[in-house]
């Protein structure tokens, strides 16, 4: 993952050197064309990376919702 800084304050952008932010082993959607990464709306960063031992990954919509089910009925045993 690269970044670099640009300038809009001329006539024309100028932009700076390339960086490195940081180094690890990505992974990519379907047909190796949809990254694994993006922006949240709030402007953060997030990415997901496949672990060396395999993983899945599970995602929880309205998970306060589900939390306050598993809360009222005693919590996780």
């Amino acid at each position: 993952m690269m970044a670099v800084s640009v300038d809009l304050t001329g006539a024309e952008p100028r932009f700076g050197k390339p960086a490195a932010l940081f180094a690890d082993e990505y992974d990519f959607g379907q047909a190796i064309s949809i990254p694994n990464y993006d922006l949240t709306r709030d402007g953060r960063f997030i990415m997901l990376r496949r672990g060396s031992q395999g993983s899945r990954l599970c995602v929880v919509i309205r998970w306060a919702d589900e939390l306050k089910q598993i809360l009222a009925a005693g919590g996780v045993h």
